[in-house]
């Protein structure tokens, strides 16, 4: 007997939370030697992580059960309102301990592949009523059994039925307390995939996250990714990125590739990541006439190593940030970093860094947990990180002209500057700058030379001309530091802007051509250390994922890393190409030209039809061994 509708509620809630880290328990006895690297603080750290997980899990698909049972007096309907929690209850708990079986195929969770499972459907019935006859067995006794005690528990008379005020106060606190679990977070965004690594090793996450969970956070439909046979896509992709400078050195991971540890100096880097910084709209990079909005960015260009023919991997900001850290084009339909991306095993930057001895960093001018940056810098092995939260303001505002989000450029760019002189040399930075993303808040009206709005055209181009003095002020005060000399900066941007919903762009351009399309993801890059470097403009093909290699190259570090990317300075790289994503198409940019996919029919091409032809095999090819060896957990050790 239960003495009120609560005591019933928290007995079930208590039944699962019991269940979900039996079921965790199961993975980490199943597999030991997959979690043999966590201490014993780490196992128990990433065990109350897994809690977290399995709260956000249970209360997203008991709430609407439990506010009915809340107020559902006869017990039979109470019953019936039971028995269908316990049906969804169930559904969580076999998928659940599904993907521990599944587990032992790829060692990480499922994701949302299990939607593409369909075409295997014979294939999954013959395990489950063969191999696995005994989990189907148990399986179907347990949810019987699950069902049948959740039915029991609630059609009994309760002794108490709480009603009247004292009602609406445990309703409110019930409600309050299913939100905190759902969100799992009080500040910025909810929970993500990326925050259950309570230390930054992909064990720990695989310990804390449940297949359930990993299934409906990346349950968005996704293209398949056969476009071509694997051994075949494998086969073109490694001819295409070869090199003896990096050799393939894996079967099992066949785009894994070995960097030699070089005797060059430890020089510091400095990555500086900007905001829409398209390279159609820059001076010194556009191909239309300049505006003067980045006559600083146009003379670090100058006086450094300018590439004019590089490209973005996506659209969106996480995506770029993704490429830089990983050198990963995110596959269309699956989730970017942070949100399961992480599920499979990757090569980090600053992971890289810090097995190299170098201290790193990591930091963005928007707020902290924009695109969960905080928990991916955290993946990508950057030792401290910073938001918006944690920058003073320094910059000279006009009255009323605080930002409503994020903080202003130079605010993070001196904070990154007094950050970088704590740090112990060799180091690696990144910074993510804020302003000239829509909307344009400015600090002060002389920044505003076009007739400003928060979004159209005119606000950006103010917005590059206050980015623009923000780098300024910022290279211009660390020329004067010690470590200035031996520090490598990397300027680029994280996608392009693009002018194709801002009519009022044509009036500021030499004539009345209409941009290629591939240009709204042509970036700058900018390579800069006087003292290291002379001064060049390199037209080599390049995209976000060769910034990795590069790195890794350009400072002798010894690796074993896969990326979509080569080095920029290997020239006996036998293809270069950028591999882009962009909503429901792919495309690849090539030295013969670019190419656009829709997964059923080329929509654009700038070739003819023998070079097109050539690109879409190295398209496919290179879609399908990036997806599938990522879907298999074989893209690095």
């Amino acid at each position: 007997m239960y003495k009120n509708q609560f005591t019933q509620i928290i007995s079930i809630l208590f039944l699962s939370f019991l269940t979900l880290m039996a079921i965790r328990i199961t993975l980490y006895n199943f597999y030991q030697e997959d979690f043999s690297d966590l201490t014993n603080k780490e196992f128990y750290a990433s065990l109350f992580m897994g809690f977290r997980v399995d709260m956000i899990t249970i209360f997203t698909f008991s709430s609407p059960f439990i506010l009915l049972l809340i107020f559902t007096l006869k017990p039979k309907h109470r019953g019936i309102i039971g028995t269908l929690w316990a049906s969804i209850l169930s559904i969580i708990f076999i998928l659940s301990f599904s993907d521990v079986l599944y587990y032992d195929y790829i060692h990480r969770h499922i994701s949302n592949e299990i939607f593409n499972l369909k075409d295997d459907f014979d294939i999954i019935v013959g395990m489950l009523f063969g191999s696995m006859l005994r989990y189907t067995v148990g399986a179907i006794i347990f949810t019987i059994l699950f069902l049948y005690i959740v039915y029991v528990i609630f059609i009994h008379k309760l002794q108490n039925f709480i009603i009247g005020k004292k009602l609406f106060i445990f309703t409110l606190i019930t409600i309050a307390l299913v939100f905190i679990g759902i969100r799992n977070n009080f500040g910025g965004k909810s929970f993500g995939s990326s925050d259950a690594y309570a230390v930054n090793k992909v064990s720990s996450g695989n310990l804390a996250l449940n297949g359930f969970f990993t299934i409906y956070r990346t349950a968005k439909v996704t293209q398949k990714h056969n476009l071509l046979p694997l051994d075949e896509a494998i086969k073109i992709t490694q001819d295409a990125m070869r090199s003896p400078n990096t050799p393939f050195t894996n079967d099992k991971y066949p785009l894994l590739r070995s960097y030699q540890k070089k005797d060059i100096p430890k020089y510091n880097v400095v990555i500086v990541l900007l905001e829409s910084f398209g390279a159609e709209h820059l001076d010194g990079f556009t191909k239309y006439k300049e505006l003067n909005v980045t006559p600083y960015f146009k003379k670090l260009s100058q006086e450094g190593l300018k590439f004019t023919n590089f490209y973005s991997n996506g659209y969106r900001s996480i995506f770029g940030i993704t490429s830089i850290f990983t050198g990963i084009t995110i596959p269309s339909g699956f989730e970017y970093l942070g949100k399961g991306l992480e599920l499979s095993n990757l090569s980090y930057l600053g992971q890289v860094a810090k097995n190299n001895g170098y201290s790193t960093i990591s930091m963005q001018a928007a707020n902290r947990r924009s695109y969960r940056v905080d928990a991916v810098s955290a993946l990508a092995g950057f030792d401290e990180y910073y938001g918006a939260q944690d920058m003073p303001n320094v910059e000279t505002i006009d009255k009323g002209r605080e930002p409503l989000t994020g903080t202003y450029d130079f605010n993070m760019f001196d904070f990154y500057h007094k950050k970088l002189n704590t740090l112990k040399e060799p180091f690696l930075g990144f910074a993510f700058t804020d302003s000239t993303h829509s909307d344009f808040h400015l600090p002060s009206v002389k920044f505003e030379r076009y007739p400003h709005d928060l979004q159209n055209y005119n606000g950006s181009l103010n917005a590059y001309i206050y980015t623009d003095d923000s780098i300024k002020r910022f290279m211009e005060s660390v020329k004067k530091e010690p470590w200035f000399e031996r520090t490598i900066f990397i300027f680029t941007s994280d996608h392009g802007s693009g002018d194709a919903l801002n009519p009022i762009a044509k009036q500021y351009r030499h004539n009345d051509k209409p941009i290629a399309s591939i240009e709204h993801f042509r970036i700058p890059l900018i390579i800069y250390a006087p003292k290291i470097f002379q001064p060049e403009v390199i037209t080599t093909l390049g995209s976000h994922n060769d910034i990795f290699p590069t790195i890794v190259d350009i400072l002798g570090w010894k690796a074993d890393i896969t990326t979509m990317g080569s080095s920029l300075f290997d020239t006996n790289v036998s293809e270069r190409f950028s591999y882009f994503f962009a909503g429901n198409l792919i495309g690849l940019v090539s030295d013969d030209g670019y190419i656009k996919y829709n997964f059923k029919n080329i929509v654009e091409t700038s070739a003819d039809e023998n070079k097109t032809q050539k690109m879409k095999k190295l398209l496919f090819s290179v879609d399908t061994a990036e997806a599938t060896l990522l879907q298999k957990n074989s893209w690095t050790k």
